[in-house]
Parts: C-alpha cells; sequence; structure tokens
C-alpha cells in the first residue's frame, strides 16, 4: 500500500478516526450522561447522589484495568480488542435502558470501566504514539478535542432524545448511533502500528533524530521521584482536581433545580465541553508563551471565577458564560499535570511518573456521589460550589509547595 492516501499519510485518516472514537464513546456516554440524572430520579424515585455513584465505580473499575491493557494490547489482534470493547459499552449503554435497580447501574459502571479503559483513553493515546513521529502532540490533541465535541453534540441531541421517546428508548437509541459513528473505524481503518500496512509513521525519517535527543534527555528516575515532596503533591493535586469531573454530569439537574428546562441544562453541559475543547486547543500555546506555573494559576482563577457564577449569578446569559468557563478546568489532568512533571523531574522518565500521577484518578471517582449528596441532603447545588472554590484553592497551595522543589530535584538529575 502506498504511504500516502490521496496525497495524505494515512496516520491522518487514523487521526480523524480516533476524533470520531473519543466523540462517539467518552463523549456520548461519559461526558453526557448526566443528562439522565433527573429523568431517571424523577421516574424511579432514586437520590441524585444514588444515581451518579455508578460513576465511581466506573473510575475504580478503570482504575485497576489499565495494567492488564497495557498488558494484553500487544498480544491480542488490535482491531477485534478494541471493537469488542466499544460493543461491550454499547450494549451496556443500550441496557441502561432496562434498568429498574440502582445496584444495576453500579454494575453498569464496572462494565464501562473495564471496556473502558481501552476505548476511552488508550486506544486513541496508543495509536497517535504510533503512528506519529513528527506533530505528534499537534495530532493528540485534535484526537482528544473529539471526546469534547461529542460532549457538546450528544447532550442536547439526548435531551431532545428523552423529551420524544422518554429516556429508557434514549439509551439504546445513543448505542445505536455511536455504533454507526465508531466501528467503520474500529473495524476497517485503525491498526495498532504502521508496519500492518507496510508503512512508516508519520515523520519516520526524523526518527533517529529524535531517538538521539532523547538519549541526551535528562531526568529523575520514576522510582526517586514518586516518594518526593514534589511528586506526593501534583499526585494530590490530580486526585482532587480530577474531583471537578463530577460536577460536569451535574450540570443539567443544577439548571433545572434553578427552575429552567432540561434543554437548557443540555445546553450548558454542551457550554462546558465546549470551552473543554477551545481551552484544550489554547492552553498548550499559552503555557509554552507564560509558563506552567502561570497558566496553571490561571486556570484554577477561572475555574474558580465561574463557580462563584454558578453560586451567584443564575440568569440565563451568566449561567451560560459560567458554563464555557468552567469546561477549561478538564485541562489541568491533559496539560498542567503532564506539564509540571516534565519540567519538575525532567523528560527521561517522563512516561514513567506520568503514569504513576494517573493512579491519582482513584480520589476523583467520588466527585459525582459527593455532588449529587449535596443536593440530596441540601435541596441547592450551592454547598458543592463552595466546597470547590475550596478545593482550587488547596490545588493552587499544592502546586506551589511542587515548585518550590523544583531546583532540589533538578540538582539531583542523572
Amino acid at each position: 500500500m502506498s504511504e500516502k492516501k490521496k496525497g495524505i499519510h494515512y496516520a491522518w485518516l487514523v487521526m480523524i478516526g480516533c476524533c470520531f472514537l473519543q466523540a462517539g464513546a467518552l463523549g456520548a456516554i461519559m461526558n453526557s450522561g448526566g443528562i439522565f440524572f433527573v429523568p431517571i430520579c424523577d421516574d424511579l424515585g432514586f437520590d441524585r447522589g444514588a444515581i451518579a455513584l455508578y460513576l465511581t465505580f466506573y473510575f475504580i473499575a478503570t482504575t485497576f484495568t489499565y495494567p492488564l491493557v497495557a498488558k494484553f494490547l500487544p498480544k491480542w489482534n488490535f482491531r477485534v480488542f478494541l471493537t469488542v470493547c466499544f460493543l461491550i459499552i454499547a450494549a451496556t449503554e443500550a441496557c441502561m435502558g432496562l434498568f429498574t435497580e440502582l445496584w444495576q447501574w453500579y454494575v453498569a459502571g464496572v462494565v464501562l470501566g473495564v471496556a473502558g479503559a481501552l476505548v476511552f483513553v488508550v486506544a486513541s493515546t496508543v495509536l497517535i504514539e504510533n503512528w506519529f513521529v513528527e506533530k505528534r502532540g499537534t495530532a493528540l490533541g485534535i484526537a482528544m478535542c473529539g471526546s469534547g465535541i461529542g460532549g457538546v453534540i450528544f447532550p442536547m441531541l439526548g435531551t431532545w432524545l428523552i423529551e420524544v421517546v422518554g429516556w429508557r428508548m434514549a439509551y439504546p437509541t445513543i448505542a445505536v448511533i455511536i455504533c454507526i459513528i465508531v466501528l467503520p473505524w474500529t473495524m476497517f481503518v485503525f491498526r495498532l502500528n504502521p508496519s500492518e500496512l507496510g508503512l512508516k509513521p508519520y515523520g519516520a525519517e526524523r526518527a533517529a533524530e529524535l531517538e538521539a535527543e532523547a538519549s541526551h534527555a535528562k531526568g529523575m528516575p520514576a522510582k526517586k521521584a514518586i516518594v518526593t515532596l514534589a511528586f506526593v503533591c501534583i499526585f494530590a493535586y490530580a486526585g482532587i482536581e480530577a474531583l471537578f469531573s463530577g460536577y460536569n454530569n451535574h450540570l443539567p439537574g443544577f439548571a433545572e433545580s434553578l427552575g429552567y428546562t432540561a434543554a437548557f441544562g443540555a445546553g450548558i453541559l454542551s457550554l462546558a465541553q465546549l470551552g473543554y475543547t477551545v481551552a484544550t486547543l489554547v492552553m498548550g500555546w499559552v503555557t509554552d508563551k507564560i509558563g506552567v506555573a502561570a497558566s496553571t494559576y490561571i486556570t484554577l482563577g477561572v475555574t474558580a471565577a465561574s463557580l462563584l457564577g454558578f453560586s451567584f449569578l443564575q440568569d440565563e446569559v451568566p449561567l451560560m458564560v459560567a458554563a464555557f468557563v468552567f469546561g477549561m478546568n478538564s485541562v489541568i489532568i491533559t496539560i498542567s499535570v503532564p506539564t509540571l512533571i516534565s519540567d519538575i523531574f525532567g523528560k527521561k522518565y517522563f512516561a514513567q511518573i506520568l503514569s504513576y500521577s494517573r493512579m491519582s484518578g482513584i480520589i476523583g471517582c467520588f466527585g459525582a456521589a459527593a455532588v449529587g449528596a449535596c443536593y440530596d441532603i441540601t435541596g441547592s447545588y450551592v454547598g458543592s460550589f463552595v466546597a470547590g472554590i475550596v478545593i482550587l484553592v488547596i490545588c493552587a497551595i499544592l502546586v506551589g509547595v511542587a515548585l518550590t522543589q523544583k531546583k532540589k530535584i533538578r540538582m539531583q538529575w542523572e
């Protein structure tokens, strides 16, 4: 097969497929799941904190499945592995329309976590890593925007479906839609390695040069790094910031608690996802220009401002602005944490140290349940927004402490 497809390297086709994968999987199922909370609770009498707890089971299952995915990914047929996992996710989404008991959602959360460890995060990351030598960061950023784009489209589509056919039929309808947009890529386009098609990665001619650069890279070994104060602070920072992923799923319910329609609630969730998409494209450039410390504090500050907006400025336009700005918080995980690790610990052992930091997600897995419980107890989401501001202050302190260790750690680089 020719290295190019209509003048464009096949790697870019893989990247486009990753966009559809992220949109149809993470964007449609996890980033849009909150639109179902209110209709399910109204119909079945559940508390919002109780139904949101299925996301906690999802995060826990995902965290413990990552090592297994890494172990079996090179051994199994990638396309079959990915397609089967995606079909499990779609089938689980469809079956949610039949559920009547809370435990069924909790089991579904575990299933989504096990299958989603490959589909939601690992697959696109590995594909971009294998198919790109040059422009890898650009390709990964564009691919990951797919989840934000899906998070913009599917809340509005799902809310319309709930109004037209009810929440029980909306689940399987969404499952069919995501199969249509994702399966052609997993079944016919994706290959784990370019060599399967007789190709080389995009920019492979620079591979030797990049390997030479990597051989001269410096950094602290992972085993030493993870016991430092700086890493503990970054781990805690990433973990407690991950609690904010739980807020997104409650934005539709928050809007309805103020008397707005379900459609408006879906709209502010979509705006939050749009804010994430824009921030993903912009904040990497901003970080390069002003440094990781300044960009991190800016992100924390504007997130706090959005929570203040949710608490006190509850007219339509201010809420829409606050939702868009709030979406920016997600770049902390995708940009701030990796950049801090690279800046403090160096590039040589970056991948290993970053993988350890990802385990902090176990802390954030209780976010959705905690926000829902706050509403169930107080009848308002304002308490959770105030708690979020406190969390952001703690995050700022943790980042500051980590950065104070930078000079000391750099002196220990090999």
